[in-house]
């Protein structure tokens, strides 16, 4: 099983109901939006929903995430915020998990929006999680895997 790194008290508040069920600022733990300095908290805490989930956990299974976390974070950096930090092709991993179908990709961003939306409001969160279903939609075309929504176009 992968390990990951601890998670903050503040980093990583419970929150009851839907993330939409509340107005911003009332949630409990809801910052205003996402920083750069939230993203590894707020990644922290989504692959390890990813880790105990039916669905998606055993993609991650095999993977050192203490180890791949700075990527991870330094790849979100990077498509949010523009701070170059990431290099690389976050789409070779992709290639060599058998059996990806839509409803991973599914699965993975509508997990990827809950856990952000417990944590924060905004501009930031709504563009990280425009680029969830971009970065989705075009995996999933790049492994000749039929998308189950239609493209996002309103980033």
């Amino acid at each position: 099983m992968s390990r990951l790194p601890v998670i903050p008290g503040d980093a990583s508040p419970a929150v009851s109901g839907p993330a939409d069920a509340l107005e911003v600022g009332k949630r409990p733990g809801v910052h205003a939006d996402l920083g750069d300095e939230d993203l590894e908290g707020v990644l922290v805490a989504f692959y390890a929903a990813v880790a105990d989930d039916p669905l998606l956990a055993r993609y991650f299974a095999v993977v050192d995430m203490a180890a791949h976390m700075p990527r991870i974070v330094a790849f979100w950096s990077t498509m949010l915020f523009h701070t170059g930090r990431y290099s690389g092709n976050a789409f070779r991993p992709h290639q060599s998990m058998p059996g990806l179908t839509a409803e991973h990709f599914r699965h993975w961003v509508t997990t990827l929006e809950r856990t952000v939306d417990a944590r924060f409001a905004g501009e930031y969160t709504e563009r990280m999680k425009d680029l969830a279903h971009r970065i989705a939609y075009s995996m999933q075309l790049r492994l000749g895997i039929t998308p189950s929504e239609e493209y996002r176009s309103d980033f």
